[in-house]
């Protein structure tokens, strides 16, 4: 008699090591491009002027034998906050950069709110003339208000009976009549922007909060202002951005030879550089409104991050 032997299950044992995940590498072949034109077109020069920052880089390194620029280190930037000129360029462009922001804001949001009660018709014209006035390029507009405030021909100035009248003697009237440029160019694109953030508020919400008795400021302050918070945040620090580097409406109003009385940090660094031949206080007096707008920026990139959160 046979006996059969049971066989005994050979049971597999499962590999320890985790199975390794194919990368698929196409996303990043397909932004190798992007990424080295972008390394080379911002990465590279910021790169450069801090190094010459650290240097002294003028017309006798310039014109020397060697050709090259010396280091010094900190020494520019040691120099640049021992004068009192930079402090005061400092302060005109923060208060420049708030008045401009503020304005910008301001009218802008009042055009978006204009837009969404005025009828159909009303609203588009408004939209084709805020387009219409954002295409306009810099150089453009800033000629245009310097034409209107001329000396004696300006409307500006026939308007308000001071025929004639310099507006360009005073720095704080030249400097309000280049804040009337910067605003000019800035509502269009706020003033658009809000408005269709408007259009997101749900017309169901706003009639539930008259019904109960809001008024137009409650159902502004309670609704609106909620709703908008993150746009509003988010458009403001990119006027900060903008407009804390204004150069071009100035330079332009004032025939490219402004007065140190208008001097901004980037018409300042501008002047160090090729008017003063110092290529190095020029590059750190770069870097130090880069470095004051890197907080700017970061709160900028968080209410990026908000948005899309809350979509």
């Amino acid at each position: 008699m046979t006996t059969l032997t049971p066989r005994r299950a050979t049971s597999r044992t499962a590999d320890p090591r985790p199975a390794r995940r194919r990368t698929d590498r196409t996303p990043y072949l397909l932004i190798a491009p992007s990424l080295v034109v972008l390394l080379g077109v911002l990465a590279y020069p910021l790169v450069k002027v801090v190094i010459l920052s650290t240097q002294k880089w003028g017309v006798a390194q310039i014109f020397s034998a060697s050709g090259a620029p010396s280091f010094v280190g900190a020494d520019n930037y040691s120099k640049l906050l021992g004068d009192s000129e930079f402090w005061t360029v400092l302060l005109r462009t923060v208060v420049l950069t708030v008045a401009m922001v503020g304005l910008s804001m301001t009218i802008g949001f009042g055009v978006a709110l204009l837009m969404r009660r005025v009828p159909d018709w009303c609203r588009r014209g408004i939209t084709f003339a805020l387009v219409m006035a954002w295409a306009v390029p810099t150089f453009i507009s800033t000629e245009v208000f310097r034409w209107m405030t001329e000396y004696n021909s300006g409307v500006v100035n026939w308007a308000l009976g001071m025929q004639p009248h310099n507006w360009y003697s005073d720095a704080t009237q030249g400097l309000t009549v280049a804040t009337a440029v910067v605003v000019w160019g800035a509502v269009p694109l706020i003033a658009i922007t809000l408005y269709a953030g408007l259009m997101q508020i749900p017309a169901e919400l706003v009639e539930a909060a008259r019904m109960d008795g809001a008024g137009a400021w409650k159902v502004l302050r309670h609704i609106t202002m909620p709703v908008l918070r993150p746009l509003l945040a988010m458009l403001t620090t990119l006027s900060v951005i903008w407009d804390f580097q204004v150069f071009n409406q100035i330079w332009i109003l004032r025939n490219g030879a402004p007065a140190s009385d208008y001097y901004t940090l980037g018409i300042y660094a501008y002047i160090k550089a090729y008017a003063g031949h110092d290529y190095g206080l020029a590059s750190a007096t770069a870097v130090l409104t880069v470095v004051a707008l890197v907080g700017v920026m970061v709160v900028y990139l968080r209410q990026i991050a908000k948005i899309g959160d809350v979509s």
